[in-house]
């Protein structure tokens, strides 16, 4: 698999994984005594973070909100340095 191909297979795994966070928040939205339905979506919260902070690791950060304040202040970020992700 390419360099290309296996970044994209991760962003479809952060892709995905913030789906099931939204869904799962319209859902509680809507029926907020479901105890189940509570827990999967704070299960799914920890395993969207855990999916980007593996991503960002790898490729960088995906908002302004991922980029460590220190490392924002020291080093700054350079957003429009290249490649930008869809440019890889």
């Amino acid at each position: 698999m390419s360099a290309f191909e296996e970044e994209r297979q991760m962003m479809l795994r952060v892709q995905q994984a913030d789906f099931v966070v939204v869904e799962l928040t319209l859902y509680t939205d809507t029926h907020p005594d479901e105890a189940e339905a509570l827990d999967q979506w704070r299960e799914a919260i920890k395993a969207a973070a855990h999916v980007r902070h593996q991503y960002e690791n790898r490729y960088g950060p995906l908002s302004l909100v991922s980029v460590p304040s220190e490392q924002a202040i020291e080093i700054g970020w350079r957003w429009n340095s290249t490649p930008w992700p869809w440019q890889r």
